[in-house]
């Protein structure tokens, strides 16, 4: 046997000269492994069983180490890897137990991060949901983004004026019913209500009709 380390120190296991498996130090050293010892089948297996809470929750934090994700994200990304329910299962509590894993925090920052990517409501609402965040922690962190005080919203407002006037504002002028069109479907794949979608609709039209 070999030891190596990594982000958990793990030990290798050679049979007849050639590396067969790994496990962790803790399983190792609770199995009492040395050097030259023989292991016969059913004793492989069980190492390798003993080790598998060990071997998710590398994978697990490996995973995170990329990106944060919702708990239902990792619990998917962990059984495609062919991980048992149950050891998923327990690997999801430790990381909570540990604040690796939090889909309040992870629903803030995903708001945040598309929210300023031009992304209305609705559709980080959609996207929040299809990762498998409970409703409540959706509709408590969307509360936030719809319900902002006066200052933010007008800053909001000003951003997504801004933003249709320079890529639609010329359209309105020359061909308004096209460019209410192209407006309506690019803000609305960006989940914004029809409130606010009328709302920008008036003010080029306005604006298109005063430089008429």
């Amino acid at each position: 046997m070999v030891a190596r380390r990594g982000q958990v120190e793990r030990v290798a296991v050679h049979l007849d000269g050639r590396r067969a498996f790994d496990v962790s130090c803790v399983v190792a050293d609770s199995a009492g492994l040395r050097a030259g010892d023989f292991l016969t089948a059913e004793q492989q297996q069980t190492l390798i069983s003993r080790d598998a809470p060990f071997r998710t929750r590398e994978s697990a934090l490996r995973l995170l180490g990329l990106r944060d994700r919702s708990r239902r994200e990792l619990e998917t990304r962990l059984r495609q890897a062919g991980f048992e329910s149950g050891v998923v299962g327990e690997t999801l509590e430790w990381l909570a137990g540990l604040g690796y894993l939090d889909d309040r925090r992870f629903a803030s920052a995903y708001v945040a991060e598309k929210q300023r990517g031009g992304w209305g409501p609705r559709k980080i609402r959609a996207e929040l949901a299809a990762k498998g965040v409970e409703r409540s922690v959706v509709d408590d962190t969307i509360a936030a983004l719809e319900q902002p005080d006066s200052t933010e919203a007008a800053e909001d407002d000003s951003v997504l004026e801004r933003t249709v006037r320079r890529r639609f504002g010329g359209q309105f002028v020359t061909d308004p019913e096209a460019a209410e069109r192209r407006l309506a479907g690019f803000l609305g794949r960006r989940g914004y209500d029809w409130d606010t979608i009328g709302r920008m609709v008036r003010i080029l039209r306005a604006e298109a009709s005063s430089e008429a």
